[in-house]
């Protein structure tokens, strides 16, 4: 069963996700770069030369493909925002990474993040996606300290989540 973290881009979702699955063994697994592979380009050109409609649906590929492992899972900040993602997460664990808007302004690079090339660009999506997040999530983690603290709340609940699954929980 996969390990499903989401939330806004930024929040450390691929880096919180790659240092704990290293950290526990596990296999990891974004779907940004799934999606790159699976189409041979990356995800601005993507968007650029298809559209976010087209983006949207092989995301949703990319993440019916990946819950099913026993793997940390990275997605795209907009996941939680196609109905389908919603129900195919029920498969696996939802894990909110929780980073304070103002932390991600600080050090967000958008430079190959489509959706937020516009000043408050980012505001709106936190504005429409924060509580959709809050409500989908098994397990939420506040981002807002630094990244070894962040790193050890994503692992210990990881393994809480594995060790409930192996009690038969």
């Amino acid at each position: 069963m996969g390990i499903l973290l989401i939330g806004m881009p930024g929040c450390g979702k691929s880096s919180l996700g790659r240092a704990a699955a290293r950290r526990l063994n596990m296999k990891f697994l974004d779907t940004d770069t799934e999606i790159e592979k699976a189409e041979g380009r990356t995800i601005p050109e993507i968007f650029a030369e298809f559209g976010e409609r087209y983006f949207r649906r092989a995301e949703t590929l990319a993440l019916r493909n990946a819950i099913g492992q026993n793997a940390v899972i990275a997605s795209g900040g907009g996941i939680v925002t196609e109905r389908e993602n919603l129900e195919i997460m029920k498969s696996g664990t939802v894990v909110f990474i929780d980073r304070p808007l103002e932390c991600i302004e600080s050090d967000i690079d958008t430079s190959g993040r489509p959706l937020l090339s516009d000043n408050g660009r980012l505001k709106r999506l936190y504005d429409e996606r924060y509580d959709i997040y809050r409500r989908v999530c098994d397990i939420r983690i506040l981002n807002d300290r630094d990244f070894k603290y962040a790193e050890k709340m994503l692992t210990d609940a990881i393994r809480g989540i594995s060790n409930d699954e192996n009690n038969g929980d």
